[in-house]
């Protein structure tokens, strides 16, 4: 496999990695219900839920976007 091959099949490798981080086995999928209750307990707090969601993925994709980069930028 050509060295370019390589680099970038490691870095899909580590974004699998960040795929597979929080496993269901060990965290579980909130049920509409959890996510009802956590919401209104945010709410009640003069937050929301939809602003961590929103960290959420800003941080999951950060970091995917950095591997990404940091593979393109070796070209």
């Amino acid at each position: 496999m050509c060295e370019r091959c390589e680099e970038l099949e490691e870095a899909l490798q580590r974004i699998v990695q960040w795929a597979d981080a929080y496993p269901t086995d060990i965290f579980h999928e909130p049920s509409a219900e959890e996510c009802r209750r956590a919401s209104k307990a945010l709410i009640a707090e003069g937050m929301t839920l939809d602003a961590f969601s929103a960290s959420m993925g800003r941080h999951c994709l950060k970091g995917v976007g950095d591997i990404a980069r940091g593979v393109l930028a070796a070209r």
